[in-house]
């Protein structure tokens, strides 16, 4: 088991990039937080977390591993979540063990700032586990098409997110 969790890491090192971004950001590191989780069999999926301080959000993209390639996700085809500080709050509630599961739903028919969208809903997942969180998310498209992308998370993974989450609460706020 120790190999494999060093074979997840060195393609997540692979993977990573940590030259400074082009947008100059502040960290001087890619301003996305990144967990990639594939698999041999071509299962797996990978988040990325991007905190939007104009917007006040945190955009969530969600993609699966594309078949019979070890290192290689389909961004082309990602599942986009934005989060609200409401939204971000229910996932730390699970992340700090203050709940065991949560699960977001939205609809942006339902929005004013939504013009188009071929997206009918979109929904997240995140509950505790006996070794860990499990982390899903979904997306129906007008015609009924459905994406989904699922990812188990590991303690240390939940608590660098809950940290960083955290601190994206702050800077939404605005405090």
């Amino acid at each position: 088991q120790a190999r494999a969790v060093q074979d997840r890491f060195e393609v997540w090192l692979q993977m990573t990039d940590f030259s400074p971004s082009a947008s100059g950001s502040r960290r001087g590191f890619e301003d996305k937080i990144k967990i990639y989780k594939p698999n041999k069999t071509g299962s797996g999926g990978a988040i990325q977390l991007d905190l939007n301080e104009p917007k006040r959000c945190v955009f969530l993209e969600a993609a699966s591993q594309k078949p019979g390639e070890l290192q290689a996700f389909d961004w082309a085809s990602k599942i986009v979540f934005k989060l609200s500080d409401t939204d971000i709050s229910k996932l730390v509630a699970v992340l700090d063990n203050r709940t065991k599961a949560v699960n977001i739903f939205h609809d942006p028919s339902k929005s004013s700032l939504v013009s188009e969208t071929t997206v009918k809903n979109s929904a997240i997942s995140l509950s505790k586990g006996d070794f860990g969180y499990f982390f899903k998310a979904t997306s129906q498209s007008k015609d009924g098409a459905l994406k989904a992308v699922q990812i188990p998370l590991s303690e240390d993974e939940a608590v660098l997110l809950s940290t960083l989450l955290k601190h994206a609460l702050v800077k939404i706020s605005g405090w």
